[in-house]
């Protein structure tokens, strides 16, 4: 136990793992450490991020809404009346504070280790932030290799290694992610001379496209997907049901109905399809792997028993392509890749699971990461530790990511700062639920949570959901009404039918939007005003006055977006999925 008695906190997060991929949450992959975890804590259905790793990450640390924290909106996804406006930074602004300074005052050690995707500047990397000991990876995606391979050129500003602050020129020939990240992590916590509690945020790439694992992991799925996507999502389904995660009378998730099905495939595509996901389920049981590794360390230290280990994923299954990321094109990824069957997962290569096989890996839910749609937003919990009582699988209690930074604090006794001009918290800790049995959290009067990325937005309330989706994934103004305690899956908008229900909910989003500084995009793109590398600047001389009117600014007007109606005939429509079509949109 630690010299003040407070406990050390493990905080891992996995970078666009579906919501069933691993074995405690139904899934087929080996995950026997998350396993491990799961049957000696609990995990959760019903717990949610943001649709996108970066707002996410912001709300993880801050506790705080992302329009607050600093991301607002996903760079470079930023309208022109967005950028550098306040809480659309692209960075994690100094309007928050972070879990690890907060500790850090308090007299615990903070180490990092992985994806920060925050801030590449000078004042803004996590060295900056509060950590002791850090080596991150500054952005959204890159090869997981020592190439240091950029997704895109126009991703290349912010593709950057940097240890405790000092940017990382040449990285070792045997580099792969997740075994360094995790090498680092368990040099941080071995090499601590006194007994003070730590923080230790390990935050994966993996696995995030480009697909890649080291030689000896390359075949440790060869032909478990040759049976397709229905086969894998059946199996799933099936066992989440014998684990109690769903309903007993759940029926499988049909999908969007964009992808073509496994046997409208030929023959070589479903090769190469079966492949894929072959390498991206070895990443998820390579990670794992390096969990045991880390797992191991700290029982031999004797610092196990009183870590509380808080496991989560940043987001629902990716379901982009090579070339989604621009100026990528499908001719341009054919040319400069070696994307042969026989060099999948390995340097050089770039692939990606795709969005048919995004959408089996988030079993039971619809569609995938960027939509607010269950599948982008609910993940797998999982918390563990001795000092936490809670156990078994809770699929009722509504979780938000921004709970976990007051829950650390509350575990650990200190008070959240009320330092003048923070932001408000938008989560509220957790531990008298996870030591209690019988008490439900209990969020505010009205149990409202909202989401807000890239003009896709959602509101919760109870069973209730309400989802606005812009063109390509929904029909122009229209939002939809679901009863997720009777509609999981969210096909059946019954805005038609709850006229009261809908118009509360969208009264919840219009507060919501004013509390937060929501700021409707103007439908002019920043990067495209400005370049990559201007915009990446982060240049406060760019902002445009928001008294000019540009766009409707939540903030300066005191209302939110004008709410769409809800069709005629709605109580049978099947919800409108749409495909997802390449955008400038980084990760």
């Amino acid at each position: 136990m630690s010299s003040q008695g407070q406990p050390n906190f493990l905080l891992i997060v996995v970078d666009d793992m579906g919501y069933s991929d691993c074995q405690p949450f139904g899934g087929e992959i080996s995950t026997p450490n998350l396993q491990q975890l799961a049957d000696n804590g609990a995990r959760f259905r019903n717990f949610h991020t943001s649709a996108l790793c970066a707002p996410t990450r912001s709300m993880l640390l801050s506790g705080c809404d992302n329009h607050q924290a600093g991301l607002g909106n996903m760079p470079t996804a930023h309208a022109t009346n967005q950028y550098m406006q306040p809480g659309y930074e692209g960075y994690l602004n100094k309007d928050v504070l972070t879990i690890p300074e907060i500790l850090k005052e308090a007299g615990y050690h903070t180490y990092m280790a992985g994806k920060w995707h925050l801030g590449e500047l000078e004042g803004f990397r996590p060295h900056s932030r509060g950590f002791e000991r850090t080596f991150s990876f500054l952005g959204g995606g890159v090869s997981h290799f020592k190439d240091q391979r950029a997704l895109s050129e126009f991703e290349q500003p912010h593709t950057e290694y940097s240890e405790n602050g000092e940017t990382v020129e040449t990285l070792p020939d045997d580099f792969y992610s997740s075994d360094y990240y995790t090498d680092k992590m368990i040099q941080y916590i071995t090499e601590q001379s006194d007994g003070d509690p730590f923080f230790a945020y390990l935050a994966f790439t993996s696995p995030h496209d480009p697909l890649h694992v080291p030689d000896n992991w390359l075949d440790k799925y060869k032909g478990v997907y040759d049976g397709g996507y229905d086969a894998i999502r059946d199996q799933r389904l099936q066992r989440m049901n014998e684990l109690g995660l769903v309903p007993n009378d759940l029926t499988p998730n049909e999908g969007s109905g964009e992808f073509k099905k496994w046997n409208e495939l030929t023959e070589e595509e479903r090769t190469e399809a079966s492949r894929k996901m072959e390498i991206y389920a070895a990443m998820i049981q390579n990670l794992d792997w390096n969990l045991g590794r880390l797992f191991d360390k700290l029982k031999e230290l004797n610092k196990f028993d009183d870590t509380i280990i808080f496991f989560l994923s940043d987001n629902g299954a990716n379901p982009k392509e090579p070339h989604f990321y621009a100026p990528n094109t499908k001719e341009s990824i054919a040319r400069e890749y070696d994307n042969r069957l026989e060099n999948y997962g390995r340097i050089n290569s770039f692939i990606s699971i795709g969005g048919a096989w995004a959408e089996v890996a988030n079993t039971p839910l619809s569609y995938f990461k960027i939509t607010t749609y269950e599948g982008g937003t609910q993940t797998p919990l999982i918390v563990s530790g001795r000092r936490m009582h809670k156990r078994g699988i809770v699929t009722d209690e509504v979780l938000h990511v921004t709970d976990i930074l007051p829950t650390i604090l509350d575990f650990a006794n200190i008070r959240y700062p009320k330092e003048k001009g923070l932001k408000p918290l938008y989560g509220i800790s957790l531990k008298p639920f996870l030591q209690e049995e019988t008490k439900q959290p209990v969020r505010n009067t009205f149990d409202v949570l909202g989401f807000e990325i890239t003009e896709c937005k959602a509101i919760m309330k109870g069973v209730w959901k309400l989802i606005f989706m812009p063109p390509p994934y929904g029909e122009g103004e229209e939002w939809h009404l679901f009863n997720l305690k009777e509609d999981l899956k969210e096909e059946n908008n019954v805005a038609a039918q709850f006229p009261d229900k809908f118009n509360e909910l969208k009264a919840d989003w219009n507060a919501y939007a004013l509390s937060v500084g929501y700021i409707r995009a103007n439908g002019e793109r920043a990067v495209a005003k400005l370049g990559f590398e201007e915009f990446y600047r982060f240049d406060p001389k760019h902002r445009i006055n928001p008294e000019a009117g540009i766009g409707g600014d939540a903030k300066k007007t005191g209302k939110a977006p004008k709410a769409g109606t809800p069709k005629k005939n709605a109580s049978k429509q099947k919800a409108s999925k749409k495909n997802i079509e390449p955008t400038e949109l980084g990760d």
